[in-house]
């Protein structure tokens, strides 16, 4: 077959080794992907690298994969952490698939004063963050984390971190010329809630030493436009 079907496993991957698939997985391989017996599949974790799999049996009970080749060493993770406010969850569905996409280290959900949502079922998105990964062609996971409050979050940061947060009245367009070199400096994209941040949460950012604003252009955009945008600048500026 010509399509490429990746399935990540949280399990230890290497050559020669059998492994029988999760029941879900399974059910995307047979009755999805309709592969049966003889069929490759790649497989891959965050840790071992991307392993080419055939199927050597497939019944109603069980998909067992023999692992046969090695095809890629593990990549390093996204450089950047997403810090974002909740918003709708149909539109936190497209924020989480396309960031992961693009490349993320982390997904870090807060509550802003004006966030509409409060609460974020974290299965949900860690299945959507493996489905992403598996059909971008990515070796590692990104992590969600569990929500926290806006101000608690910002205050808990290391302060040798840098945190970009996107501001249309930014004129800073020159995001290289405030990154730092230091390798072992964490990245944060921080974008707010449909509403923007209140003035409080705006002087709290002000304050902070290591908080920068930047600007993603003159249009208005959604918050998970920005997420997606904001990442991508960023990625290509911090190497």
């Amino acid at each position: 077959m010509s399509l490429k079907v990746r399935i990540y496993l949280d399990k230890r991957l290497d050559l020669d080794l059998d492994l029988i698939l999760e029941k879900e997985d399974a059910h995307y391989l047979k009755n999805v992907m309709r592969l049966k017996e003889g069929h490759n599949v790649y497989l891959f974790n965050s840790k071992d690298g991307e392993f080419k799999g055939e199927i050597i049996s497939s019944d109603k009970k069980n998909t067992k994969i023999k692992l046969i080749s090695k095809i890629e060493n593990i990549n390093k993770p996204g450089k950047i952490s997403l810090i974002f406010s909740l918003i709708k969850s149909s539109k936190i569905d497209y924020l989480i698939q396309k960031c992961t996409e693009v490349g993320v280290k982390s997904f870090i959900p807060i509550i802003s004063e004006k966030s509409v949502i409060k609460n974020l079922n974290i299965k949900r998105i860690e299945k959507i963050i493996k489905e992403s990964c598996e059909q971008s062609n990515q070796l590692f996971l990104p992590a969600i984390h569990e929500v926290e409050k806006f101000e608690q979050k910002l205050k808990s940061l290391d302060k040798n971190s840098m945190v970009f947060f996107a501001d249309i009245n930014s004129s800073n367009k020159k995001i290289d010329e405030n990154i730092k070199t230091d390798k072992n400096c964490e990245f944060y994209l921080l974008i707010g809630p449909e509403g923007d941040f209140s003035l409080k949460e705006r002087d709290l950012l002000n304050s902070m030493s290591n908080c920068f604003p930047i600007s993603l252009g003159q249009n208005i955009l959604r918050s998970e436009t920005a997420a997606v945008a904001g990442l991508t600048i960023l990625n290509f500026q911090i190497h």
